[in-house]
């Protein structure tokens, strides 16, 4: 239990005062370092919800909702596709996107969110939250558009294959994504709300898909009299469709890019006492300590060897492999079915028979129902 009280000491909530001797300098700096960061922390684990505390949901939360957005218009996109590429297919084959096609264009976006996680988790901690936060937006913005205006070279690659790339190079953004927000929100975060500042954050993506498939209506209603009347219009509506993905990360850029860097990763990372307490006090209004003069903390890097001897112990380690395994799990059936449900729709026959207009519509209808009585309810009761 000695590794565990260790910690607990560490991350204490209550400000601490050290009565000090004079008689050793060295010692006296070293006491006061510590206090002010305990201080630190204990302004930011008790801090009253605020302002900037919704703030900082909010800019994660646009960034989840740009990065559902885009991963799911996929579902809808690829079937209209189908419609304009494949339109002069015979049989059973006709006005759909064949198989392996459509299921690498929609993995392409999880394949770079591999890359992304990790390259962009190393990157913030190593150069800092605030350093790394809104490239990846950057790279989401412009990955979104050049898809959404993919088309076919003059020799070797189709549109889907110049889409797999833009896609690709997507997933590596929205994959950094995941991590950053996640874990600026967790630092800016109160002990009390925490929790419910992550879920709100992660409950963004409920938001996105719901957005695309109403998005998907909406133009589809613009150009329905194109399309009745020459079904390769549609190749319009996928890239509208598409394109619009840019739009909530283009309105969230500035703030990401603005954003201070985490108290908790100036005091444990660039161990700078000083200016994380002048931090507190510029986001939160509490004053910490004397901010003229900048000290650093002088303390030992965390190392692979105490991660380690941490988790070395079930009872820590399983909490670990709690956590993710059930992550793991629900990731297989959320994305599974929330990328393939137009395909169900229209295997259990929601979707009907028609003009490609109709069936259109009422798949995208079908996604909107299953998100508002599945997704929806289910990020925000639980």
């Amino acid at each position: 239990m000695a590794d565990v009280q260790d910690f607990t000491a560490l991350q204490g909530t209550e400000p601490v005062h050290h009565a000090v001797s004079s008689s050793d300098p060295l010692k006296n700096e070293a006491d006061r370092d510590y206090e002010m960061r305990h201080n630190a922390l204990a302004a930011i684990d008790n801090a009253k919800f605020g302002w900037f505390h919704v703030k900082a949901c909010m800019v994660a939360g646009v960034g989840f909702f740009t990065d559902s957005y885009d991963i799911f218009a996929i579902n809808l996109c690829s079937l209209i596709m189908g419609y304009v590429y494949y339109a002069d297919a015979a049989g059973d084959a006709a006005n759909t996107t064949p198989t392996k096609i459509d299921m690498w264009v929609k993995g392409a976006t999880q394949l770079g969110c591999i890359i992304g996680q990790f390259g962009f988790g190393y990157l913030a901690d190593r150069l800092g939250r605030k350093r790394i936060y809104g490239v990846e937006l950057i790279i989401i913005i412009v990955c979104t558009l050049g898809g959404s205006f993919a088309g076919m070279t003059a020799r070797g690659l189709s549109v889907y294959w110049v889409l797999f790339i833009w896609r690709f190079i997507l997933g590596i953004g929205i994959g950094g994504d995941y991590p950053v927000s996640a874990i600026i929100t967790s630092e800016f975060a109160t002990t009390k709300n925490r929790g419910a500042m992550i879920a709100a954050v992660f409950a963004m993506q409920g938001f996105g898909i719901v957005a695309a498939a109403i998005v998907a209506i909406v133009v589809l209603a613009c150009f329905k009299g194109a399309v009745d009347g020459d079904q390769l219009m549609l190749d319009y509506v996928w890239r509208i469709i598409m394109g619009l993905g840019a739009v909530p990360g283009l309105v969230a850029l500035y703030f990401r890019l603005t954003i201070p860097e985490t108290p908790r990763y100036t005091l444990d990372v660039e161990k700078n006492t000083q200016r994380a307490a002048a931090d507190v006090h510029k986001t939160l209004g509490h004053k910490v300590a004397d901010e003229s003069v900048e000290r650093v903390c002088v303390a030992d890097k965390p190392t692979w060897t105490e991660f380690y001897h941490y988790f070395k112990h079930w009872r820590n380690l399983r909490v670990l492999v709690g956590t993710t395994v059930t992550w793991f799990a629900l990731d297989v059936a959320f994305y599974g079915i929330n990328l393939n449900s137009s395909i169900i729709l229209q295997a259990i026959g929601f979707a009907g028979k028609g003009s490609p207009y109709k069936v259109l519509l009422k798949t995208a209808a079908g996604n909107i129902i299953l998100n508002l009585l599945g997704t929806m309810p289910g990020y925000w009761v639980t």
